[in-house]
């Protein structure tokens, strides 16, 4: 059976599939810019420092404009927040939840969105056989199914970082779901892009994955109806 590495090299042509590309920064931001004006938006987004860069937003932006979720999970407020909450309004897609772990910046990011902030305070619990410091899944659960979710928080560590998020991938999960993992060019992350991978063979989900590279790099983990995200 191919390996993970295997498979994302097969599908970016590179020996380092997650390695950073900054020379295209640019482009995703006049791709970004370009699809933003087809729905009468404009970009007033700060992609700087930790926040979302132009590669994340505009998978964002395909992933409501063209595959319409239905209820989305924002992992980590900041520009993402604000991005789908645009879709929100526009009626691109359906419920959007944001989980965020700081309250005054939760507070911050929800007077400029129309959807829920929660703020839950991380704390332990294990996800893959390993401790995580992470959110409150069950109160962001609640009853609820995802169909996309993007996990950019909390901060990062060193090893299995943001490990938290495997807490959602169990027999619930819908058959048509998108799972954006940013980070993932760091060891940590690229830790928790090889659980997902394992976590869904056990689930015997039918999925496809690939990177997204510029500033930071994505892993796109996709199934069912939503498979064409990796090739946005």
């Amino acid at each position: 059976m191919m390996t993970l590495r295997e498979h994302i090299r097969r599908f970016t042509g590179t020996p380092s599939p997650f390695a950073t590309e900054p020379a295209l920064e640019p482009i995703y931001r006049a791709l970004f810019q370009r699809e933003l004006a087809k729905i009468g938006e404009v970009d007033d987004f700060f992609p700087v420092g930790g926040a979302a860069n132009y590669s994340l937003l505009y998978l964002i932006l395909q992933v409501g404009v063209q595959l319409r979720p239905r209820s989305v999970l924002d992992i980590g407020a900041g520009q993402s927040s604000r991005l789908w909450s645009m879709l929100h309004r526009a009626g691109y897609v359906g419920d959007v939840l944001t989980l965020e772990s700081d309250a005054s910046w939760g507070a911050r990011i929800a007077a400029q969105v129309d959807h829920e902030v929660l703020v839950t305070p991380l704390a332990s619990t294990r996800a893959g056989g390993r401790a995580s410091l992470t959110y409150d899944w069950p109160r962001a659960r609640a009853g609820r199914r995802f169909d996309a979710m993007v996990c950019d928080g909390p901060n990062g560590t060193r090893r299995h970082s943001r490990s938290g998020i495997l807490a959602m991938l169990d027999d619930t999960l819908p058959d048509d779901v998108v799972l954006i993992l940013d980070d993932a060019e760091r060891p940590g992350e690229q830790d928790t892009v090889t659980a997902i991978h394992k976590r869904l063979q056990q689930l015997g989900a039918d999925y496809g994955v690939g990177v997204t590279r510029a500033a930071k790099t994505q892993a796109i983990f996709a199934t069912g109806a939503y498979r064409p995200a990796i090739y946005l």
